[in-house]
């Protein structure tokens, strides 16, 4: 059975599934290539679920263990990609290097968003929708901030929201159909994030979620690009957040086109206009 079945199996019948085995899904489809490598005691420690758990999901796909599922994809599963120079010794070394393969993983894992088609439907969603929203909270609202006056950069239109007036009244006011909305999430998950999730949902307004494969509203997006964050430190990593929109941010501006020459020639006027911008 190839790669390509075993996804498919993993993103059938979504709606059907429990919250955990959701969450099951995800993960497996994002650790694809970890999975010969793994143990159903191993996965429900990362997930936060039972043995059991993961054993009911694996037979739900049709497999009675986890190797019969991992002896299928063991061939498929690839030579490193990477190389350190030098070696792991002296203060931090082996925590660098476990740091460095978690990154290159992730951002490998980021970069197969762009061949999705829910990544066209995002990009889609970003060039064309009249009005884009884009919220994020507590510790990645920098991040969202940041997004956001870029991809304002690239089109009119663009907005960045945090609730700080209590309504989110920005957002509702407008013309649903017209109206986009990015909200970007980690764990802990912030508790506006859901809210606003929900309330989006319910407006009819197009949502797309950045946020990892363990978040409880991810079911609520139109579109979800899922960040894996894992790392070998304390805090989970922004690094593969970043990529994730940046590589969303150059998407979006290919598909735009002369457009957004246009549009940074208009800009780059008013800043002149203003001299905010020193050219030396």
């Amino acid at each position: 059975m190839s790669r390509d079945l075993v996804l498919g199996k993993l993103r059938a019948e979504a709606a059907e599934r429990t919250q955990s085995e959701a969450v099951l899904a995800r993960y497996f489809a994002a650790h694809l290539d970890d999975l010969p490598f793994e143990t159903a005691a191993s996965i429900a420690k990362q997930v936060g679920v039972s043995a059991v758990t993961v054993g009911r999901f694996l037979r739900s796909l049709g497999y009675q263990r986890l190797t019969d599922l991992t002896q299928e994809l063991r061939g498929h599963a690839p030579s490193s990609a990477w190389q350190l120079k030098g070696g792991t010794q002296g203060n931090g070394g082996g925590i660098q290097a476990r740091q460095l393969k978690a990154h290159i993983n992730n951002l490998t894992r980021v970069f197969d968003h762009s061949t999705a088609p829910e990544w066209k439907t995002a990009v889609k969603l970003l060039s064309d929708t009249p009005q884009v929203f884009v919220a994020s909270f507590q510790n990645l609202r920098g991040i969202g901030h940041y997004f956001a006056a870029q991809l304002d950069y690239a089109r009119a239109g663009v907005r960045f929201v945090d609730g700080q007036d209590g309504t989110f009244v920005d957002i509702f006011d407008g013309t649903r159909r017209n109206a986009c909305l990015v909200i970007i999430d980690s764990r802990r998950y912030a508790r506006k994030a859901g809210l606003l999730a929900e309330r989006a949902k319910a407006a009819g307004i197009k949502l797309i979620a950045v946020t990892d494969i363990y978040c409880p509203w991810l079911a609520e997006a139109d579109v979800a690009l899922t960040d894996p964050g894992e790392g070998e430190v304390f805090w989970d990593s922004a690094v593969s957040t970043v990529a994730l929109l940046e590589l969303l941010l150059e998407s979006v501006i290919e598909r735009l086109g002369p457009k957004v020459t246009a549009r940074m020639e208009y800009l780059t006027d008013l800043q002149d206009g203003f001299g905010d911008f020193d050219d030396t």
